[in-house]
């Protein structure tokens, strides 16, 4: 797994619009934060556009992404948002350029498409805060440009209804409802061996289960060698009840399998947004009521 080199203040820092748009008064305030950070923002070709709820074309938004990918000025790409429209665009673009000279491409959410694309020729990439997130101040963006000028990524955090042990490989996942979208296709990112992280946003308990049933039939989760779980963000009970926490759902759906499980780790749809290295090498080691997570570590 290729790791981009860091990035130098003073560089150049690529925003693009692979999904939704956002108003254009808000790139005032994102480029602001950027400056202030120590960096150049440059804006995609996109972010002025507006097609239905996307920022331009599908042509346009892939065009847009790969123009910055390839440029060798731009040292790192924030995708602005999520939503949707990463999936439309995403078999547009032409990743191998990274092969030579490597970079960040940043987002989560629907980003998750691009991450799996990225891990599946071997690049690595972090699934982290966003543009249209940012503000001042805010801790999530200020650990996101600590990590991409070269921060080790080094976790410890309460958690309960951990299923205990240690596991170190490489990182996978994100969304738990794109990654279930991605079955079947050639984005679908390699579980086998992996620490896979999950979170989802909207998703009723019911949905969620049906999710992590899927992954479980679909063979995915027997070859884990651990789990990751972030925030599951509103997500409501259905009536009649399902009866079931999300940490129930999750612990039901690996009963069969002995990897360590981790909840609670603050990443995904709230605040703080921690940043996640996907295709890095980590060490996840799972207690009864915490857990810790180290970049870099090896069995």
């Amino acid at each position: 797994m290729l790791i981009p080199n860091n990035i130098q203040k003073g560089d150049k820092i690529g925003i693009v619009a692979p999904a939704r748009f956002i108003r254009p008064e808000q790139y005032v305030a994102i480029c602001q934060y950027v400056e202030q950070q120590g960096f150049v923002p440059v804006l995609g070709q996109t972010t002025h556009l507006e097609s239905g709820i996307f920022a331009g074309t599908d042509i346009e938004r892939a065009a847009d992404l790969q123009q910055m990918a390839d440029n060798p000025e731009i040292s790192a790409v924030l995708c602005v948002r999520g939503g949707y429209g990463c999936i439309r665009m995403v078999d547009k673009v032409d990743f191998r350029q990274l092969l030579n000279t490597p970079k960040w491409i940043v987002g989560f959410s629907d980003v998750t498409v691009l991450h799996s694309a990225l891990s599946n020729i071997g690049v690595a990439s972090v699934h982290g805060q966003m543009p249209v997130n940012f503000s001042k101040p805010d801790s999530s963006a200020d650990a996101l440009f600590a990590l991409l000028q070269g921060e080790v990524p080094h976790y410890r955090f309460a958690s309960n209804c951990n299923r205990q042990g240690t596991a170190s490989a490489k990182l996978a996942g994100g969304n738990l409802s794109i990654l279930c979208s991605l079955i079947g296709t050639p984005y679908m990112p390699d579980f086998d061996g992996k620490i896979l992280f999950i979170e989802d946003v909207g998703e009723p308990l019911y949905r969620i289960d049906r999710m992590m049933q899927q992954l479980k039939h679909a063979g995915l989760l027997s070859r884990l060698a651990g789990l990751l779980v972030g925030y599951f963000t509103d997500a409501e009970d259905s009536t009649p009840s399902f009866k079931m926490t999300a940490e129930q759902i999750v612990l039901d759906a690996a009963a069969n399998f002995d990897f360590p499980i981790a909840f609670g780790f603050q990443a995904g749809h709230q605040q703080p947004n921690l940043p996640l290295i996907i295709g890095g090498q980590y060490r996840l080691n799972v207690e009864k009521n915490g857990a810790e997570l180290e970049f870099g570590q090896s069995a």
